[in-house]
């Protein structure tokens, strides 16, 4: 598949800067900040170190979400 100059291949995403915390597989517990989410997902900010492709719960006021780290920058 062929990107089209111009087209995006992201959904959209909303801007909400939000405290959250993330249960890693060893059960480590995480403070990060939701950058953004959208459809499909959500970015976050973190100072530990993360693996691509580990299973984490995100934990966010009262609600939790499962969720699988997909890509790493940094």
């Amino acid at each position: 598949m062929v990107r089209t100059p111009g087209e995006s291949k992201r959904e959209p995403r909303v801007d909400v800067r939000k405290p959250a915390l993330v249960v890693n597989s060893d059960g480590v517990q995480i403070n990060v900040v939701i950058l953004d989410i959208s459809s499909n997902g959500f970015r976050i900010e973190v100072d530990d170190q993360l693996r691509i492709g580990e299973f984490v719960s995100l934990q966010v006021d009262d609600g939790l979400v499962s969720a699988q780290i997909r890509w790493v920058l940094g």
